[in-house]
């Protein structure tokens, strides 16, 4: 089994104090625990339409081991894998890093909006792992049905998956049952190399690189971390169901250490069980606390910076006002605040960007309250 993330917050979790076998289990690239909790229906046969429908591929790598905060090169591996799927006549007209759909709520809504449009039928996922002790790598090709909807993959959906140390071999397999499936072609005008989507259109209103002052008379909605509700308890397996408990005692831990954080902002604030605007809205309030998470990069691109192609690093000005350098691929968590009814977006003077949620989040409300000058 792979391990991380389904729900829409779907996060990197810094592993603190938890039991042996959840550190395993958490410590591992995002993305894959979203594929495990669907507990998916694996079939003998590939989807009878696949080779006359688009496809979407979901990419997931390893970090670095010269910088774990750095993901591997996942545009390489899906370089390769296209070849072989063009071969196939499997149509994948977009390719996608896996953590990166779930970057946060608006970009995965925005992401399944993106591919519904496209007319995308079939979500390939293409997991690498990171290697065993021995040196061994493992791959993994799981395809299934887009849903249509911003959780991608249902929960018990037939799916066809091959798993194996090495992708050439799983390929060739893939190759031989697409043979013997004898699929109607109708994929002809396939891409001769992959299309990569780091970039979605999240900002709905005015972009604005300050605070807002209205925070010193309006509440900030807090969202909780989410945990995940199993669509139906009763046809999940065991090794699911302990996958799902130890997503959500994870995110107990989470939503305490949230708590702990916000003991520090100065001005009113409230919890929210919901991430969802209208909700924020509808229960009388104004503002909402957002985070995102990817490379420095693409978080930059999401939410409008300015970036240069020849930056190899970004500094971030952490709380206390101390200076970290960090390369532009590194996977990093950002907030902001969201007016929910403008959609208007307050992205702070400075770039606050960090390695962990939490010291995300203190140099937020470290840098707010300098510029806001509040304590």
């Amino acid at each position: 089994m792979s391990a991380y993330i389904k729900s829409l917050i779907v996060f990197l979790f810094l592993v603190i104090g938890v039991p042996q076998h959840q550190a395993v289990l958490l410590a591992q690239s995002s993305g894959e625990q979203w594929l495990d909790m669907k507990d998916l229906d694996i079939q003998p046969h590939l989807p009878k339409y696949l080779l006359s429908r688009k496809s979407a591929v979901f990419v997931s790598v390893p970090r670095s081991k010269r910088n774990p905060s750095i993901r591997e090169d996942w545009k390489k591996l899906s370089e390769k894998v296209h070849r072989a799927f063009r071969r196939m006549k499997i149509d994948a007209i977009a390719y996608y890093y896996l953590d990166d759909v779930f970057a946060s709520p608006d970009v995965n809504e925005s992401f399944a909006r993106d591919m519904e449009k496209r007319e995308i039928k079939y979500i390939v996922v293409l997991e690498q792992g990171a290697p065993n002790a021995a040196g061994v790598e493992s791959f993994s090709i799981t395809i299934t049905a887009f849903n249509d909807k911003k959780s991608f993959i249902s929960e018990r959906q037939k799916a066809w998956q091959v798993q194996g140390p090495v992708l050439d071999v799983l390929l060739n397999e893939m190759r031989k049952d697409v043979f013997r499936a004898e699929m109607v072609v109708e994929n002809y005008l396939i891409p001769d190399v992959p299309e990569f989507f780091t970039n979605t259109k999240i900002l709905e209103g005015k972009r604005i690189p300050t605070y807002a002052m209205d925070l010193k008379v309006d509440k900030l909605v807090v969202p909780k971390f989410q945990k995940y509700q199993m669509e139906d308890s009763t046809s999940l397996d065991m090794e699911t169901r302990e996958t799902i408990e130890a997503y959500n005692d994870e995110v107990d831990r989470k939503n305490k250490r949230l708590e702990e954080i916000m003991l520090g902002y100065p001005l009113q604030y409230v919890f929210s069980e919901s991430v969802s605007d209208d909700d924020i809205y509808n229960q009388g309030h104004q503002f909402a606390l957002h985070i995102i998470l990817g490379t420095g990069k693409t978080v930059r691109q999401m939410l409008n910076y300015d970036t240069d192609p020849y930056e190899t690093d970004y500094v971030t000005i952490k709380a206390g006002s101390t200076l970290s350098t960090l390369p532009v691929e590194a996977v990093v968590y950002k907030y902001y605040v969201k007016h929910v009814y403008t959609k208007d977006v307050y992205l702070g003077s400075r770039w606050d960007a960090d390695l962990n949620w939490e010291q995300a989040l203190e140099n937020f409300i470290f840098h707010m309250k300098d510029v806001l000058k509040v304590q």
